[in-house]
């Protein structure tokens, strides 16, 4: 008698069907397993694009002239601070201080509380030279004014010209500065007679600034100075003690040079970004003999072609310049390593930047209209290389979107053996189903049979 599977048939359908659909999913298993291999590869390749994304990245950092130019300023001494920027001229400037920029102020005199009557009448503000009306305001006009009123409507104005209320031991004082520096920017100030309260006195006169470069003598309505230096901003800090002799100045020298340490910084960032997209390549296209086991890019002919293409511009040479110019990258310090790798000789990249900065930047950054690719600075002529390879269409995108295209057929091909699969499921289980009820209609009526012979009586000899 057959073994009665779990649930009361003689047959475990369940069981005996799980089987023979393992046996014909194999091939979805197997479909399955390439389509999880082609994922891995697409997903090697967005990691790849990342690399060469980031290689473009550090890559347009040396495109620009301006990489080559950048410049720093140091200071001694007390009379300035400075900046430099990009194409500052270079050398040791001497800057001397007579006098700092001032800004004009005036002030009142003390009334009781910020809205003690002062009268009312007009004030007006006119420019240093008293030929312009900078405003005309009227104080107390829907009543007795106060210096609260006068400085809103001061401020209000918008004229150039602070207005602000501070005490004073116990009384109030109204304090107007010139928002700006310098004897231009000086302003007057007159009262009509009905604003009793009011009297003004001026606390501290505009002033332009007295200094001097290299012995040349000048004058700034501001501290600030953008022009007397070429690229460099001179932020004038300190002047000679009220009472010093005439002739006193306060000293500082500024010496300003090209600024190695970010260049060479660029430059590393260039090697390193470099270095991580070979290493990247190397590691998804190598092939362990010993475990005989491939990495997921191993074959792929497009990575290859991306690699060649990278190094031979790294390796190559720019043409086009004129006589004495550099031409290659290892003039500069960047070499390629007999394992691959880019390296960066600090030193030497710092001696060529010194001895001649712009052939450096020309190697990088030449731009041309010829057709010959290879008179583009190496930044410039890679830039528009990697802009190629990760375009649309480009080397990278065009493997992407094969990859994708198989993918979305394995994903339909699946589909329609997972539904084929299941008529398939739904049939054998209708036909072990029927057999099952089959043979345990044949097993109750063997069993039945057998019960009706053993109740026949028996005969003795």
């Amino acid at each position: 008698m057959a073994t009665s599977a779990i649930g009361g048939g003689a047959i475990d359908v369940n069981g005996l069907v799980s089987q023979l659909m393992t046996v014909e999913s194999q091939p979805l298993v197997a479909l399955q397993q390439k389509e999880s291999s082609v994922q891995a590869q697409l997903t090697a390749f967005g990691q790849i694009q990342s690399a060469v994304s980031s290689f473009q990245d550090a890559v347009n950092g040396l495109r620009v002239g301006s990489a080559f130019s950048s410049a720093t300023a140091t200071v001694s001494g007390d009379a300035v601070t400075a900046t430099a920027s990009a194409g500052a001229s270079t050398g040791s400037f001497a800057v001397s201080v007579t006098q700092l920029a001032r800004a004009q102020s005036m002030a009142s005199a003390p009334v009781a509380t910020a809205d003690t009557s002062i009268g009312s009448g007009n004030l007006t503000i006119k420019s240093a030279d008293g030929t312009t009306v900078l405003a005309t305001l009227s104080i107390g006009s829907s009543g007795s004014g106060t210096l609260s009123e006068v400085r809103d409507k001061i401020n209000a104005a918008n004229i150039g010209v602070r207005a602000s209320l501070v005490n004073d031991g116990g009384k109030v004082r109204l304090v107007l500065n010139a928002s700006k520096t310098g004897a231009a920017n000086a302003f007057q100030v007159s009262a009509d007679a009905g604003l009793t309260g009011l009297t003004l006195s001026q606390t501290q006169p505009a002033q332009d600034a007295s200094y001097s470069v290299n012995g040349l003598s000048l004058t700034s309505a501001s501290n600030v100075i953008s022009d007397a230096v070429p690229g460099v901003t001179l932020t004038l800090t300190k002047q000679p003690p009220a009472g010093s002799p005439p002739g006193t100045t306060v000293d500082s020298e500024v010496d300003v040079a090209l600024d190695t340490t970010a260049v060479t910084a660029a430059a590393q960032k260039f090697v390193t970004a470099y270095n991580s997209l070979n290493t990247l390549i190397v590691n998804l296209t190598k092939y362990d003999p010993n475990t005989k086991t491939a990495a997921v890019l191993n074959g792929e002919s497009v990575v290859r072609r991306l690699q060649d293409q990278v190094r031979g511009l790294v390796t190559g040479t720019k043409t086009g310049g004129a006589p004495g110019d550099l031409t290659r990258l290892s003039q500069v310090g960047i070499s390629i390593q007999k394992d691959g790798t880019l390296a960066l000789d600090t030193a030497k990249f710092s001696d060529a930047l010194a001895a001649d900065s712009s052939k450096v930047s020309a190697l990088f950054t030449t731009t041309s209209t010829s057709t010959n690719s290879s008179d583009q600075g190496f930044a410039v002529r890679m830039s528009q290389q990697l802009d190629s390879i990760l375009g649309p269409d480009g080397l990278l995108d065009a493997r992407q979107q094969g990859l994708q295209s198989s993918i979305r057929d394995m994903d339909k091909q699946q589909a329609d053996m997972q539904a084929r699969l299941a008529l398939t499921e739904q049939r054998l289980r209708s036909q072990y189903a029927a057999l099952d009820a089959l043979v345990t209609t044949r097993e109750q009526q063997s069993a039945a049979l057998a019960n009706a012979l053993a109740g026949l009586p028996t005969t003795g000899k």
